[in-house]
């Protein structure tokens, strides 16, 4: 309640960890993702895609490290120690990884390399882009072979099987720093510098799109463009966790925010990197205790799965000229058929693994 007597609502009052619309959320974002790399995987207006269409690709992408942001930096809370912390973190990420990049070698390149030379004679002694050299590379979840065995050459967006895992190791990364940050005592009792940091790493951001090279020269490691702005991201679901008790819910706000993020997108995303810092967290928070998806998940989180399937199962498609039935029927059977092999990650490996998490241990 306000000093003129109205009532107020915070963030705090709607939320509720195990009532939420998060699973619903997560798997629209990982929906939108297919959506963008329908585009190029598909050769569809190839040229407009790597712009526009890519946009909402990087707004998905945004969108699962807000909500990583608050998810992650409530399970630190909630952890016993460090250590629990980082190993239920390892069990939620890897596994489902690593089980991608078996799949991809032993079931997606080899029908492929099968049409291509009419045996497998000669598919793990390939000196180009190993297929078991794509597994040992990629092992740690640093992607840095994309290509197994010389395939899909001839596919509208060639060679790559998997472009959607390069944003795992920056996720992985945003981990072990909510974990530093914990373990320094910040979340618990300085709380603020969480939010001095995003706001540090925001102000920053929009500088270096004007001055470009400036966060570079600032920290080196901002070098890399991605690790600043999707920690920056990751930071702003962190602080609407934070400081749930201080962030007004209410209509106007939300509708005002929905309206900048409309605005920016209409404006081929010119504003979007000085807004959606700042919007979009809002936006999701308020829409994932609002909505009335709360038993949505209730069989599974199956958006993890979706994201990591859909760009070989894409390629896929587009090597048996799938692509060419149209834009619609491309993007729907790389929907319907991503779902099978995200269900069988979440029951067979993700959800197996996870029973080994731990919920709380007192290291001394």
């Amino acid at each position: 309640m306000d000093a003129q007597g109205n009532n107020i609502t915070y963030l705090k009052d709607i939320f509720n960890p195990k009532k939420n619309s998060f699973g619903f959320i997560r798997l629209f974002l990982a929906a939108l993702v297919i959506f963008a790399h329908s585009y190029p995987l598909g050769g569809f207006n190839r040229d407009e895609a790597l712009g526009n269409t890519q946009d909402y690709g990087s707004f998905a992408v945004d969108g699962f490290f807000i909500l990583s942001g608050f998810l992650i930096t409530r399970s630190y809370m909630t952890s016993g120690s460090i250590l629990g912390f980082l190993w239920n973190r390892f069990l939620r990420i890897f596994p489902g990884f690593w089980g991608c990049l078996i799949v991809t070698i032993l079931f997606f390149a080899p029908i492929i390399y099968w049409i291509d030379h009419g045996s497998l004679h000669g598919y793990f002694n390939i000196q180009t882009n190993n297929p078991l050299d794509y597994f040992k590379v990629n092992f740690l979840l640093d992607v840095k072979q994309y290509g197994i065995a010389n395939l899909l050459q001839k596919n509208p967006y060639p060679v790559i099987f998997n472009a959607s895992l390069w944003t795992l190791i920056y996720e992985l990364k945003c981990y072990f720093f909510i974990g530093c940050l914990g373990g320094l005592g910040i979340l618990h009792r300085q709380k603020k510098i969480v939010l001095y940091l995003f706001i540090l790493l925001w102000l920053v951001s929009v500088i270096d799109i004007v001055i470009q090279g400036f966060a570079s020269k600032i920290f080196p490691l901002f070098s890399d463009v991605y690790m600043l702005r999707l920690t920056m991201y990751f930071l702003s679901g962190s602080v609407c966790f934070l400081f749930m008790e201080n962030i007004v819910v209410s209509k106007k706000l939300f509708l005002f925010a929905i309206s900048l993020i409309a605005i920016s997108i209409n404006n081929n995303f010119y504003f979007y990197p000085l807004i959606a810092p700042l919007a979009i967290p809002y936006i999701l928070f308020v829409l994932a205790f609002k909505m009335p998806f709360t038993n949505f998940d209730k069989y599974g989180d199956f958006s993890y799965g979706l994201y990591i399937y859909s760009y070989p199962i894409q390629q896929m498609l587009s090597f048996f000229g799938l692509n060419k039935t149209g834009f619609i029927i491309y993007l729907m059977l790389s929907l319907l058929t991503t779902i099978i092999p995200s269900i069988l990650s979440y029951y067979l490996i993700e959800k197996t693994f996870l029973k080994f998490k731990i919920k709380r241990i007192t290291v001394t």
